[in-house]
């Protein structure tokens, strides 16, 4: 995998950054969020971005270089931006904040310096007396002191009465924005929630003041930092790596959708704080989602969100409000993980900004239906199994299998792309069976519950299946991919064989939205109904999790160590073989022998 590096026994991620970057100084007020790239003590961007990866293992230290790698592309591509634009335009509720506050401990500072060495004003000192020693304020200094500032504090309040601040506040507030390099267009609405702010921030203070000037003490403010909390990609990272050893993380598919959910959002708003983010941000996320097509071309697919906008985009198909839902459910959950790290405990009545979503018309809900006979008919007499026909997009055999294990079985597309050779087993009393697990490099589930042992029906026995394995396990070892052309990163692999089916099913039997290869787990599902099997023997032969908390007693640990579903193999063989398909002619028996030709080079 390329950016991992072994050193030492333990594996690292190592990214060096590109040359318009590396070693560049830093100019000034540079975003915190780019704090990665940037060398402080020198004030230069790194030449390199080195993390432990906290494994020894390289198939583990595979997948865990993946977020490391979208974060650090999202940091290159926000450090261009920034070099290239300068700071960007607008400043959050917390800066506001911030900068307010800082204003208040800058008057209170500047109150104490004052008083520290006082003015020298002495209304009664004679002739020839020595010159104020600089230590405190003589009487008459404290009498004028109290007078300015009962005056300031009277004008104070007259503009927070009256809500207009005064020439000496909109200095305070331009001086400020100047010093941070804010870039605020003139009539936004900054200014005014920036001029508010100050002028409570100067009421504070004077109070503060007049409460000295009685004998009390009175502290100033600490100071607070312009970004609370953590920022977006940060809470993602979070929401990604999901503790230690043992937690329950997403999947690898899930991150990477993440990924590019909040890399939009931050090309968009930019890398915000989690405690910034509004509805508002939210909304305009999605409403910018629901303008995007399903898929672009690669020049297209490259720009950044606003500009794409820009673009004409009426000849691409839209995405459909499922998809949106889906983007902004991922965006929730990261969000959701940070709430219950306690990250919003400053915001008591803070809700998710990202439960924006879009209600689904029902009839959307479910798309997916089982296949008809009548389809399945057309199916089997089609090229791929009527005249062993092997198009390029079908991946040689898997154009053959998939559709019939998924058949067979109700395995999802995934769950059959990432079989490894020793993942079709025999077990007690010689019954073959699918190990469909996560424990191999790439293997992934998408529940706890999806992890199962599934028997080989009696027709994928005849039709060869057994055979196939057996002929591929002669070549390879048994960690090696049943499918030669799905070796890992099995997903991209995945999906695009899938485009390919869906394109052949619909040239040679059914086009329509409602009809794809995850079908085959819904015409599965009915024909075990159809069977008589009762719903917690096909909830636990497909995966799912029915049954409530009473479907994880009785399980029985097997030889390998791992737990069954609490039904035995030979049971779930027995009712898995009395599945069958009426008015549906078969393949006829394919026995297979995988020829060199077939095996990765």
């Amino acid at each position: 995998m390329k950016f991992v590096q072994r050193r030492a026994g333990r594996y690292e991620f190592r990214y060096p950054l590109p040359d318009d970057l590396a070693g560049k100084p830093v100019p000034h007020f540079c975003p915190e969020a780019l704090a990665p790239l940037v060398n402080a003590r020198a004030g230069r961007f790194k030449t390199e971005l080195v993390r432990s990866l906290q494994t020894n293992d390289g198939p583990i230290a595979d997948r865990r270089v993946l977020p490391h790698i979208a974060e650090v592309h999202g940091l290159v591509d926000l450090a261009r931006r920034f070099l290239r634009d300068g700071p960007a335009a607008g400043i959050s509720p917390d800066q506001i904040a911030a900068m307010a506050r800082d204003h208040e401990i800058h008057l209170l500072g500047a109150d104490e310096a004052i008083r520290a060495k006082g003015i020298g004003l002495d209304m009664t000192r004679e002739d020839g007396q020595g010159p104020h020693d600089g230590f405190g304020m003589t009487g008459d200094d404290l009498g004028a002191y109290r007078m300015l500032v009962a005056e300031l504090d009277r004008y104070t309040r007259q503009q927070a009465a009256q809500m207009r601040p005064g020439e000496s506040t909109n200095s305070f507030v331009n001086r400020a924005v100047e010093a941070r390099g804010f870039v605020l267009h003139p009539n936004d609405p900054a200014w005014r929630q920036l001029d508010l702010a100050f002028v409570k921030a100067q009421r504070s203070a004077l109070a503060g003041i007049r409460k000295r000037l009685d004998g009390d003490e009175e502290l100033a403010p600490e100071r607070v930092s312009e970004r609370t909390g953590m920022v977006l990609t940060a809470a993602l990272r979070l929401w990604a790596e999901a503790g230690g050893a043992g937690a329950r993380k997403p999947q690898p598919s899930s991150i990477a959708e993440a990924e590019r959910a909040a890399r939009r959002f931050v090309e968009l708003h930019g890398d915000l704080p989690i405690t910034a983010i509004t509805k508002a941000h939210a909304r305009a996320f999605r409403d910018a989602l629901v303008q995007l097509p399903k898929a672009l071309p690669a020049r297209l697919g490259r720009l950044p969100l606003p500009k794409l906008l820009k673009e004409d985009l009426t000849k691409y198909a839209r995405r459909n409000a499922q998809t949106v839902n889906k983007t902004l459910a991922l965006l929730s959950g990261v969000l959701a993980r940070a709430e219950r790290d306690g990250h919003f405990e400053a915001l008591p009545a803070w809700a998710n900004p990202f439960h924006v979503g879009f209600d689904v018309a029902p009839a959307e809900r479910e798309p997916y239906e089982p296949f008809s006979a009548a389809e399945l008919q057309r199916l089997f007499a089609s090229p791929v199994f009527a005249r062993g026909e092997r198009p390029l997009g079908g991946q040689g055999e898997a154009a053959y299998w998939f559709p019939l294990i998924a058949l067979f079985s109700g395995a999802r597309r995934t769950e059959i792309a990432q079989l490894k050779i020793g993942d079709v087993r025999q077990g007690e009393g010689g019954i073959w069976y699918l190990d469909i697990t996560n424990e191999g490099a790439d293997q992934n589930l998408k529940t706890v519950s999806s992890g199962r042992s599934v028997p080989v029906h009696h027709e994928l026995i005849r039709l060869g299946l057994v055979d196939m394995v057996a002929a591929r396990a002669k070549a390879q070892p048994p960690t090696a991919p049943l499918w030669p052309a799905f070796a890992p990163p099995i997903d991209p692999k995945a999906k695009a064989w899938t485009k390919w089916f869906g394109r052949y099913l619909g040239l040679h039997v059914v086009d329509h939205s409602a009809k794809t290869f995850h079908s085959f787990r819904h015409t599965f599902k009915r024909a075990c109904r159809e069977a008589g099997l009762s719903e917690e023997v096909h909830n636990a032969l497909t995966g799912h999790a029915g049954g409530g908390v009473g479907r994880r007693y009785g399980r029985e640990r097997r030889a390998d160590g791992t737990l069954d579903c609490g039904i035995s193999l030979a049971r779930l063989h027995t009712e898995i073989d009395k599945v069958v398909y009426r008015g549906v002619t078969l393949p006829t028996s394919h026995r297979v022998a995988m020829r060199a030709t077939e095996e990765p080079q």
